[in-house]
């Protein structure tokens, strides 16, 4: 699976943004991984379709994001990035918007993944328990510094730094078999000094609210 960038980003880029959509490129080089492996393993190997006690039988797409959203965090956002493909007993999606040569405001970056998770073949670890599984890997309040809860967005939800050095701050939360993770960040103005964290977090806690209230 290759990429399909809608717009070669220019050169002088921030940081934040190349590693916004690098991450994309990360996502995506799992995806096809996972295909691969799926040639190999064949029936013994991992759940490529949810089971009926599974919410969410794939990832949700782009469009699941509402535009507004987009728009209130990342003025004159384009999608750079959209992308889908089978994980681990797994569907994910990954989509990034950014409006580095938009023209106006300062440049911001948003990157939304989905994992929708399966029920494993052998029936004994359901989807809801993966997803569980996947956020606390992710890491508790109490084991990352500077982490918050997110109450209004389940009782596991936390939201954090995104990139060392400030300018971005990640959102992590699920519904049911869904992992949901929103990474936020951008530029202040146009002199390159990069978003105070708190900005960062809110503009993330917002589009992650916005996001759940559809899903």
């Amino acid at each position: 699976m290759v990429p399909r960038f809608k717009r070669v980003l220019p050169s002088g880029v921030p940081s934040w943004a190349a590693r916004a959509v690098l991450a994309a490129v990360a996502t995506v080089a799992v995806a096809a991984a996972a295909v691969a492996a799926g040639l190999v393993w064949g029936k013994d190997g991992p759940a490529r379709e949810a089971a009926p006690g599974d919410t969410y039988a794939a990832a949700p797409g782009c469009a699941t994001v509402p535009a507004e959203a987009v728009e209130s965090a990342v003025p004159g956002a384009a999608l750079d990035a959209s992308e889908r493909g089978p994980l681990h007993n797994a569907d994910g999606a990954t989509c990034v918007w950014t409006s580095v040569d938009s023209g106006g405001a300062a440049p911001r970056a948003l990157h939304v993944d989905f994992t929708a998770n399966f029920t494993d073949k052998a029936g004994e670890v359901s989807g809801t328990a993966s997803a569980a599984e996947r956020i606390g890997q992710l890491g508790s309040v109490d084991e990352l510094d500077g982490a918050s809860p997110v109450p209004s967005l389940g009782t596991d939800a936390t939201v954090r730094e995104g990139t060392p050095g400030g300018g971005t701050a990640e959102v992590a939360f699920r519904r049911h078999n869904l992992v949901v993770r929103v990474l936020y960040g951008g530029d202040k103005n146009s002199d390159g000094r990069a978003i105070p964290y708190e900005e960062a977090r809110d503009g993330a806690v917002s589009v992650a609210e916005h996001l759940a209230e559809g899903l």
